[in-house]
Parts: C-alpha cells; sequence; structure tokens
C-alpha cells in the first residue's frame, strides 16, 4: 500500500483535532505533524518532508501564503492544499499565485480535500 504522508497547519487546535480524527482512520495517511502557524509549518515541512502539507490560509505570526511561498522555494517541495473560510475566487488566485497546488474550502473541507489525496495517491503508486 502506498502511504501519502501529510502535515497538518492550522492556528486552531480544535480544526487539527478534527481533521485528526478523519485522516486516522484512513489507512493510506500518515499524519506525520502539525503546525500552529507558517513559521512552525517551514520548520516542520524541512524536518519530516512530507508529501503533502494541508494549509490554513490565515494565521498568526505567519500566514499561509507567504509559508506556502517560502516552503516551495525547498527542494522537492510537497503538494500544498491552502484551506479557507474565504472561499471566492480572489482567495483562490491569491493562494495559487503563491504556490499552492489547490484550494479548498474550509465549509466542505473533507468533501474536497479527500479527493486530492486520494488523486495524489494514485499518482504515486
Amino acid at each position: 500500500m502506498n502511504t501519502l504522508t501529510v502535515l497538518l497547519v492550522d492556528d486552531h487546535e480544535g480544526f487539527i483535532n478534527a481533521a485528526m480524527r478523519h485522516f486516522r482512520k484512513i489507512d493510506w495517511l500518515q499524519i506525520v505533524g502539525s503546525a500552529g502557524n507558517g513559521l512552525e509549518a517551514i520548520e516542520r515541512s524541512e524536518t519530516l518532508r512530507p508529501q503533502v502539507v494541508l494549509m490554513d490560509l490565515a494565521m498568526p505570526e505567519m500566514g499561509g501564503l507567504q509559508a506556502t511561498r517560502l516552503i516551495k522555494s525547498q527542494d522537492d517541495a510537497p503538494y500544498i492544499v491552502i484551506a479557507s473560510h474565504f472561499d471566492d475566487a480572489e482567495h483562490r488566485e491569491h493562494a495559487l499565485r503563491a504556490g499552492a497546488d489547490n484550494f479548498v474550502s474550509k465549509l466542505s473541507y473533507i468533501q474536497e480535500v479527500m479527493p486530492i489525496l486520494e488523486g495524489l495517491r494514485e499518482d504515486r503508486s
């Protein structure tokens, strides 16, 4: 079985915990860590080397867009999905310009993220 490694990044611990509860049920997903802001995301991405980073857009200290730009400058950068409550064309465009590979709404997070992760898993097998 091809395991996909994921780093969860969000400043709301409740959101991280809910996502982890769901993702732990999926045997081909491995949550390698979590981060509460963009600075932590950069550091954990460098040390943990996840294949995928699921990143909140708006966070304290450093937001998801700036963190995405910096993570994407790393060698063998992970696939980055930006998640936000602000689901409109402008926010999607900013995320993609920052280097994000995809954008999902937090209002339908699991329903949007799972097909992306399943596609990445198939691409890597």
